[in-house]
């Protein structure tokens, strides 16, 4: 464009405005390349360019006009990243999509962060999602979400527009997409697609590159939308421990939260704006408190919290051994634990998660005697995520009576797993192997607490020389 300014205009102009050529979506972002040489491109390549730019400027009034036209990122030999430009309908395309399985999601007043984890917890209630893509347009936070059909689609849709996820904020506006399905490239905090696990998290960049290709702010290189920690005094709409549905607040005359597991506090802006300042500081780095003494172990601790991140260092405090630190790889993974696992009464006692002040968690010094209390666990290979792409990320839920069995040799036979973990001091009310997949099975006990020191023992489990299991809370129940 001859300047940043007409090219702002028609980065935000087609943001604005969804289009389609041939039915298939076309975004616009901004180059990496200040301008384009073409002064040692082929004479025959350099003519097609100047044809293609005569043709153009006959639509585009005044060599800028944003009517009429599609723009898709495409690439010439010998040019680097360029704008291909052809004529469409000269009426602008609307942005209100005819009902289908992709809907367009705008949040509101948006106090407390909304991850995609959340989005998914809510939405997956109503249907199988299959993708989610998330962005910042116009400073305002936005999600595209696909649905496997219309139906749960439309289901959602109804239910939740105009609803609260958290209370008196962060409402949710609905309508369907223009778009038919979506393109995810990368699964990280940004994008994901359900249906392939096997896609890299990718570099962390604007989901324009790494995804569906939406800019964030007209103007500016796209910003995407920052996911920060949640503290535990913040409740997510999507299941924190600690509070109850009793405990949902619906403030007169605003519309009501959306019914899952808990809610937030009723906080005046000026808090909730304070509140969120702090929160966006969030380490990696967690404070357990409650602890019992006498069987928490650093082992123990790694098991447990390595089911919502990797865990690197646990420390058990020398003078308050019913306190530790838990530094985890990533601080969207101390978040996710800290959901999870406050308040999660674990032998006999409700433990506290919070997040620390530290930054990390300090090894003893060499010859400085520590009675086993800190441990390293960088190097282990027992991490569950440290696979980019790995299953595992999608397979995150709450703890439960019902646990997750995999890895188990052909040899083994249901009665011997049900007196492994017997043996850990529960009770097994139900199992099940998978139909189709006898490697894997579902095991109840009578107790979530149960569950939690069986997952704790019997992790990593040698069932036999090559085969350890592999234990995690589960989604379903045995029927």
């Amino acid at each position: 464009m001859a300047d940043e300014e007409k090219a702002a205009a028609m980065v935000s102009y087609f943001t604005v405005t969804p289009t389609l050529v041939r039915g298939r979506p076309v975004y616009i972002q901004f180059s990496n390349h200040r301008e384009l040489k073409t002064d040692n491109a082929p004479a025959q390549q350099t003519a097609a360019a100047q044809a293609a730019l005569q043709a153009a400027q006959s639509f585009i009034p005044g060599g800028m006009g944003v009517g009429g036209l599609t723009v898709g990122v495409g690439g010439m030999a010998g040019m680097g990243a360029t704008a291909l430009i052809g004529a469409a309908s000269p009426n602008p395309v609307p942005t209100q999509g005819q009902p289908n399985s992709v809907l367009r999601v705008i949040v509101e007043n948006l106090i407390y962060p909304v991850t995609l984890d959340v989005l998914h917890q809510i939405f997956s209630k109503f249907g199988a999602v299959l993708r989610i893509v998330t962005f910042t347009k116009s400073g305002t936070f936005q999600a595209l979400i696909q649905f496997a059909d219309a139906a749960s689609a439309a289901q959602a849709k109804t239910s939740l527009d105009g609803q609260n996820i958290y209370n008196a904020c962060c409402t949710l506006r609905i309508d369907y997409s223009k778009l038919e399905t979506l393109n995810v490239k990368y699964n990280n905090d940004k994008s994901r697609d359900y249906t392939r696990p096997e896609l890299p998290a990718g570099d962390g960049q604007p989901s324009l590159e790494q995804a569906m290709g939406l800019v964030g702010n007209p103007g500016i290189m796209p910003t995407p939308f920052t996911p920060s920690s949640i503290s535990s005094s913040v409740a997510a709409a999507a299941g924190v421990a600690g509070f109850a549905p009793s405990q949902l607040y619906v403030p007169g005359g605003l519309t009501g939260s959306i019914p899952l597991a808990g809610t937030i506090p009723n906080l005046s802006a000026a808090s909730a704006a304070a509140r969120l300042a702090g929160l966006q500081q969030a380490g990696s780095v967690l404070l357990v408190s409650n602890l019992n003494t006498e069987m928490v172990t650093p082992d123990a601790l790694f098991t447990l919290f390595g089911v919502y991140g990797d865990v690197h260092r646990v420390k058990i405090l020398f003078a308050k051994k019913d306190n530790a630190l838990i530094q985890m790889a990533e601080p969207h993974q101390a978040n996710t634990a800290m959901q999870h696992l406050n308040n999660l009464r674990v032998w006999g006692k409700n433990i506290r998660v919070t997040l620390s002040k530290h930054n990390q968690v300090q090894l003893p010094k060499e010859g400085q005697p520590d009675a086993g209390l800190t441990k390293d666990f960088t190097s282990s290979p027992l991490h569950r995520f440290k696979k980019p792409g790995s299953k595992n990320f999608l397979n995150i839920y709450p703890p439960s009576d019902t646990l997750h069995l995999s890895n188990i040799p052909a040899s083994t036979t249901e009665e011997e797993l049900i007196d492994l973990f017997t043996s850990t001091g529960g009770a097994v009310q139900a199992f099940k192997f998978f139909a189709k997949d006898r490697k894997m099975a579902l095991l109840k006990m009578s107790s979530t607490e149960e569950a939690v020191h069986s997952l704790i023992k019997m992790h990593n489990y040698q069932l036999s020389g090559s085969n350890h299991l592999k234990v995690s809370f589960s989604k379903g129940q045995i029927s």
